[in-house]
């Protein structure tokens, strides 16, 4: 008992160290981590833009959250839609001009702590990173 009590005890300490690291801190922007997160995912996204459900898949959250914050964005003019010429049901989001220069001019500095992880860690401890990350998630909030 007390062996899994101390590996547990490791891994809370490990946890916390990202922390300490500043690992998820970032800069003071005039926008949400949430809505920057969601102009990046549309800025990824192809050129002829992207479905509000792709971002949500990807993001791994509800379409109702997504649209929330699109929408707000939408009135804030970074993000703009766009209906599917093949089938009009289906919308596509993409960055507005405005939405475009604010994700250029914060890209090198937002992930730039991420960055210098899986540039130390390289590609195989990288995935397997990823793949433990993605576990641990899947249990959901304990």
């Amino acid at each position: 008992m007390k062996k899994e009590l101390m590996r547990a005890q490791d891994l809370e300490r490990l946890l916390f160290g990202l922390r300490k690291m500043g690992v998820f801190k970032h800069k003071k922007y005039s926008l949400s981590n949430a809505d920057i997160t969601l102009l990046f995912s549309v800025w990824f996204g192809p050129e002829e833009g992207i479905k509000p459900s792709e971002i949500a898949e990807r993001l791994e959250v509800t379409l109702p959250a997504i649209t929330h914050k699109m929408n707000s964005l939408v009135n804030d003019g970074y993000l703009t839609r766009r209906e599917s010429q093949k089938d009009q049901r289906v919308n596509y989001v993409l960055l507005t001009e405005k939405g475009l220069n604010y994700i250029n001019s914060i890209a090198d500095q937002y992930y730039e702590n991420m960055q210098k992880i899986i540039e130390h860690l390289g590609e195989r401890d990288t995935a397997v990173l990823f793949r433990v990350l993605k576990k641990i998630n899947a249990l959901g909030k304990l």
